[in-house]
């Protein structure tokens, strides 16, 4: 049903990545940029709000959800002040978690939705684009490593 193992990997290789990076975590580049640890702090933001989408949508047909406003919990965080260690082995087993559960889902339920702003997802589509939605930021945070570090070893 869901490629997990792909998905695993995918983890640990961007875990790898991040750990590789530890000193530049906090640099902001320019004042409406994030910081590679705000990016961190905000794929578990999407994880705990995927967490809750996955679970409810196998004990209802249908829900709401609010809107999930991703600048505010950035900044309701303050993620950079968090150990950065704890950040990253938190991403890592929250995802794994997610991953157990993604692989447990009662097939039956694929088709419930969720809606919000009047558009609607299914939980099929919400396991997916979870997971494209992260390969979207390992590439924005690369990017943003990749910025960085021309800034500083120039």
């Amino acid at each position: 049903m869901f490629n997990i193992n792909g998905y695993k990997e995918k983890i640990d290789n961007f875990y790898e990545i991040i750990l590789i990076n530890k000193d530049i975590v906090n640099i902001k580049l320019l004042e409406d940029n994030w910081t590679l640890k705000e990016m961190i702090g905000h794929l578990i933001d999407s994880a705990s709000n995927n967490h809750q989408r996955i679970i409810r949508l196998q004990i209802e047909k249908k829900l709401d959800f609010p809107i999930f406003y991703e600048e505010d919990w950035k900044n309701i965080t303050k993620i950079n002040d968090f150990d950065f260690l704890e950040l990253i082995n938190f991403w890592k087993g929250y995802n794994y978690f997610l991953l157990y559960i993604i692989e447990k889902i009662d097939e039956g339920k694929l088709k419930n939705t969720w809606e919000v702003n009047g558009k609607e997802w299914t939980l099929e589509f919400t396991v997916n684009d979870y997971f494209e939605h992260l390969d979207w930021h390992i590439d924005l945070y690369k990017n943003r490593m990749e910025e960085i570090k021309k800034v500083i070893f120039v």
